[in-house]
C-alpha cells in the first residue's frame, strides 16, 4: 500500500478487512452472475416472474367476462388441477404400498 507510513496501525488493520471484505463481495457477486448464465431458472425463480403476469391476466379477463364467471372458471380450473395431480399420485404408486 502506497502512504501507508502515516496512516496508524489499527487503521491500516481495518482498511485492510474492509477491502478483503469488498473483494469477498464482489467475488460472490460475480460467482452468482456466472451461475446465473451456465444454470437456467428453477422452477421457484420463473412463478415468481409469471405470477404478476397471471395477475394481469386475471384481472383484465374479470374486467371483459365478469368477475363472477372468472371466479367460477377458476373454480373449476383449480379442482381439474387437483383432480390431475391425485390422479398420478395414485397412478405412480403400486398395488398395495408394494415396490
Amino acid at each position: 500500500m502506497s502512504g501507508s507510513q502515516g496512516i496508524p496501525f489499527a487503521e491500516r488493520k481495518a482498511l485492510l478487512a474492509t477491502r478483503a471484505e469488498l473483494d469477498r463481495a464482489r467475488v460472490m457477486l460475480r460467482m452468482h452472475e456466472i451461475r446465473s448464465i451456465i444454470v437456467p431458472a428453477t422452477d421457484d425463480d420463473r412463478v415468481a416472474q409469471l405470477r404478476p403476469a397471471a395477475a394481469m391476466l386475471v384481472g383484465l379477463a374479470g374486467s371483459f367476462a365478469g368477475r363472477a364467471r372468472v371466479v367460477r372458471w377458476l373454480r373449476i380450473a383449480s379442482l381439474a388441477l387437483a383432480a390431475v395431480r391425485i390422479a398420478r399420485d395414485w397412478r405412480g404408486r403400486s398395488p398395495r404400498g408394494e415396490k
